[in-house]
């Protein structure tokens, strides 16, 4: 019972404690009642012996009707007028011919006792219907239940400020920053929903600043990159100028990959998957890196589709691609696929940590220069698409693994027209 207990909401655990109170107070209500029951019937069975045997006693004493009538309006009997008791009683256990004095006939039923008085010329007919002390208890049972069902909603109008906690938490947990935590109350609740607040206050505050941050800096690099392309086109040497072309523009386009992964941390980036054939994916990455030399990037799989941002997924791949070249032992990549699989693998030593430190930003090992931000975008990119990497070594190469990206193999390309 505990362990099922360990597994279900605090709401549930209370409403049901609350059921299990109620039924053990009305099996416990049923017993004593019924108790109460019998030892009434005890009682009463007891009474009627005893009004038998004082009865008999009067008469047989006394011999005076009017005793008679006193004594049993004493202890609670009544005159009453019902002809078919008094009739059944009559027509039980007759007088004998030229009786004289008088006779007592009783008879319990489930209305009560009946004493008939009989006289050769009359008879009068007494009812003694038992009281029973059952109603307080009724009572009483009634006013627990209702304390408890009182008590009850208290604790959960109490309790369900929680669940709106618990709501905001997992909005918050998803990146929503504009809620609001706070609550009309003063006890322990109240104070945890005002101490979240203040938290998811300052968070806010701090990513509204590391925004405006990363905004102020790629606005102010943009100004000396473009002064830098104006001054490059006026150089006449042309080996010169290309290569600080070249340089500017890899500036720009490392500008532009802070700028798309602000907008996804900041949730105002709209990833748009479509499906792309794996070629031109790894053609724009290689164009990232600015590879010119086809040897370095091996693609062994052309035609295979994958399904995913195209932009983001060219970002992810041109990391992979940087990390194998720059610290693979012939500087080379190979790109294949495994089924639903993208596998991105280079010649090396294996990793010397866990894989996942390598996924923690600027994680760097004791004698390397750890691969900095590139595995941290590369994870979190992912992530936004609902991908996930993974990682082995086997025979010297060092496998990447993208899972389930690939919705298609050696998909069949539309015929292209022949030039005339």
């Amino acid at each position: 019972m505990l362990r099922v207990f360990g597994h279900t909401s605090l709401f549930t655990k209370i409403v049901g404690l609350f059921v299990f109170s109620l039924v053990c107070f009305a099996s416990f209500l049923f017993y004593f009642i019924n108790d109460q029951i019998e030892q009434e019937d005890l009682r009463e069975e007891l009474r009627y012996r005893y009004f038998i045997s004082t009865i008999g006693a009067n008469i047989n004493v006394n011999g005076n009707i009017k005793v008679i009538y006193q004594y049993l309006r004493e202890f609670g009997f009544i005159q009453v007028d019902e002809p078919e008791v008094k009739d059944k009683m009559l027509h039980a256990n007759k007088l004998p011919p030229f009786f004289q004095g008088f006779a007592a006939k009783t008879l319990k039923t489930e209305q009560g006792i009946y004493i008939l008085v009989e006289t050769p010329t009359n008879a009068v007919l007494y009812r003694y219907s038992p009281e029973k002390s059952l109603f307080h208890f009724y009572v009483i049972s009634f006013v627990v239940v209702v304390l408890l069902s009182f008590m009850f909603i208290l604790l959960l109008r109490a309790l369900l400020p929680l669940r709106v906690l618990q709501t905001n938490i997992r909005k918050f947990a998803d990146g929503d920053l504009e809620i609001s935590c706070r609550l009309d109350q003063d006890d322990e609740i109240g104070e945890l929903a005002q101490e979240f607040d203040n938290a998811v206050s300052k968070i806010k505050a701090l990513n509204d600043s590391r925004t405006l941050f990363l905004r102020s800096v790629m606005h102010e690099l943009n100004t000396p990159i473009t002064k830098g392309r104006l001054i490059s086109a006026m150089l006449k040497d042309e080996v010169l100028k290309g290569r600080l072309n070249s340089i500017f523009e890899r500036l720009g386009s490392l500008i532009g990959e802070f700028a798309k992964l602000e907008q996804m941390n900041s949730k105002n980036y709209r990833i748009n998957k479509k499906e792309f054939l794996l070629q031109e994916v790894v053609d724009e990455a290689k164009k990232m890196l600015m590879i010119d030399n086809d040897e370095q990037v091996i693609l062994q799989s052309h035609n295979d589709l994958i399904k995913a941002d195209f932009e983001l997924f060219a970002l992810v791949l041109k990391n992979l691609f940087d990390n194998a070249i720059k610290y693979g032992d012939d500087k080379k990549v190979i790109v294949a696929t495994q089924k639903q699989n993208l596998v991105v693998s280079n010649k090396g030593e294996a990793l010397k940590a866990e894989f996942k430190e390598y996924l923690k930003p600027y994680f760097k090992e004791n004698n390397s220069q750890g691969f900095g931000l590139g595995l941290y975008i590369i994870k979190n990119v992912l992530e936004s698409q609902r991908f996930s990497i993974d990682y082995y070594h086997q025979d010297g190469m060092n496998y990447f693994v993208i899972e389930d990206c690939v919705v298609e193999n050696f998909c069949k390309l539309p015929p292209t027209k022949e030039k005339e």
